[in-house]
């Protein structure tokens, strides 16, 4: 029996404690602040607002380089084209130049023979 009320008062001495410290923890949140929290998890998403904007902005200035950029490109790719078609329409002209001067060279021999049959 002595055997069972010490363990009902070591029992009792641990219910006690228990409760007193569930008493403090109690204390404890009743007297927590959470408007801290909230400030901090409001400085929070204020700061990632803030760095959402900046992305923003840089995203916006990397798309009008781009487009900047694709018009670019577009256009010294037309340059590249009209210089092409020039270069083309020269070797047309020297070739047709080339075959003239063929022409007048062959017309030339001719009337030099012709000249020749005609001086002997």
């Amino acid at each position: 029996m002595i055997v069972q009320f010490n363990n009902i008062v070591i029992y009792m001495k641990t219910f006690q404690e228990k409760e007193k410290k569930l008493y403090e923890l109690l204390d404890k949140l009743n007297n927590f602040d959470t408007s801290q929290i909230q400030q901090k998890g409001q400085v929070e998403i204020d700061n990632l607002k803030i760095h959402k904007n900046q992305l923003e902005i840089e995203k916006n200035n990397l798309e009008a380089k781009y487009e900047s950029l694709v018009q670019e490109l577009k256009t010294s790719q037309n340059k590249i084209e009209e210089l092409e078609n020039n270069k083309k329409k020269d070797q047309l002209k020297q070739n047709e130049f080339n075959q003239k001067i063929d022409e007048l060279n062959q017309e030339t021999e001719y009337l030099i023979g012709e000249i020749d049959k005609w001086q002997m």
